[in-house]
């Protein structure tokens, strides 16, 4: 991915964590936000992720699947690091979600 496009990832992915940040546990935010502020945008998102499946937060069908992209668009399927099995698990749980 060149810098363009990690550009319009990294506003997509703030778009989306500004919209739900306040839900989320304080400890929650600032892991996410930390890594938001180093340019780590791929360790941001999964985190995100998994705090939000984690916290219980309820997410429209429009939010899990930008979401997924998201994690698509940053190679989540391909190599993770909070959880070896991250794809799996936030692809099951969004599409397993009442």
């Amino acid at each position: 991915m060149n810098e363009t496009e990690y550009q319009r990832v990294d506003a997509r992915f703030r778009r989306v964590f500004d919209g739900y940040a306040a839900l989320l546990s304080e400890g929650s935010r600032a892991h996410v936000r930390h890594f938001v502020e180093v340019a780590e945008i791929e360790m941001a998102c999964e985190s995100f992720v998994l705090s939000l499946l984690e916290e219980g937060i309820r997410l429209s069908v429009d939010v899990k699947r930008e979401l997924l992209d998201l994690a698509l668009d940053l190679q989540l399927d391909r190599e993770s690091v909070f959880r070896s099995d991250f794809w799996q698990f936030a692809n099951d749980s969004f599409h397993n979600a009442g």
